[in-house]
């Protein structure tokens, strides 16, 4: 498996255990404090994924765009990806994105009720 691939398991992992610890430890608050936590390690494995990927393709980062990827990274990541690969296959990497970000949701939400149907109930 790739590095890649293991940064996107990762992120799948964080997304899931997000839902789940914050159903736990925090049942219905719709913003519980674990997911500044989460979040953050979400932040930073998105970060890793996009160095891996940058050093892949021999793209020099630049210190503002490292700091849009963590910070912003909705913004900065499809700049990224058109800046890196092209119109036509940034935006299928941009789409790509959205639904690597859709997907995140869903797990989480996942997370949510595993802990709630399989420790709470």
């Amino acid at each position: 498996m790739s590095q890649k691939n293991l940064v996107l398991l990762g992120l799948a992992f964080v997304a899931f255990a997000s839902g789940a610890v914050g159903q736990y430890f925090y049942p219905g608050h719709a913003l519980p404090p674990t997911t500044l936590w989460f979040t953050l390690g979400g932040a930073l494995l998105a970060f890793v994924w996009y160095r891996i990927d940058s050093q892949q393709i021999g793209y020099r980062r630049s210190p503002w765009l490292n700091v849009g990827v963590v910070a912003l990274a909705l913004v900065a990541l499809p700049y990224y990806f058109f800046r890196t690969r092209g119109a036509k296959r940034g935006l299928l990497a941009t789409g790509l994105f959205l639904l690597a970000a859709i997907t995140y949701s869903l797990l989480s939400s996942a997370g949510q009720y595993a802990a709630y149907y399989g420790l709470q109930s």
